[in-house]
């Protein structure tokens, strides 16, 4: 590359930064938050390149959340599963418990011999809203 090529090259990326191109506009601009609710607006002669993205949802970050809340369900229903890790109410630590049930669990022999870690499993697995067994300081959660 010349040195002609180079330094047009570098107006114009200096021109592009400095917003060349980009005219102020009298708009009105939403963003919004993961549950689609207005949480800040901006209008008149926006200048599209000083908007900052401090407060702006990041549409990446919905799915990563989305998909994290999906994986914590199935990775505490494997933590379930009566052996090795249910019988001990791991599943229960990793869900936010009270620090007592799982000593519950383990002074019940695993359970009552696995049964109630098998009955968190399926209630687990079957079970769309895990909302409610986050932080359940019950020791049978699945009873309202």
């Amino acid at each position: 590359m010349s040195l002609k090529g180079l330094f047009i090259a570098l107006c114009f990326l200096f021109l592009q930064k400095n917003g060349f191109g980009l005219e102020s506009t009298n708009q009105k601009i939403y963003f919004l938050n993961a549950d689609n609710e207005i949480i800040d607006s901006c209008s008149s002669n926006i200048n599209y390149s000083t908007i900052e993205n401090k407060n702006r949802p990041n549409p990446l970050l919905h799915l990563f959340k989305a998909k994290q809340k999906k994986n914590k369900r199935i990775t505490a229903a494997i933590l379930a599963f009566p052996f090795p890790f249910g019988i001990v109410g791991l599943h229960r630590i990793y869900l936010g418990t009270a620090p007592y049930v799982p000593i519950a669990y383990i002074a019940s022999l695993g359970g009552i011999f696995g049964i109630l870690p098998f009955i968190d499993f399926c209630v687990l697995i079957l079970d769309k809203d895990e909302a409610r067994y986050i932080n359940n300081k019950k020791v049978f959660m699945w009873v309202n």
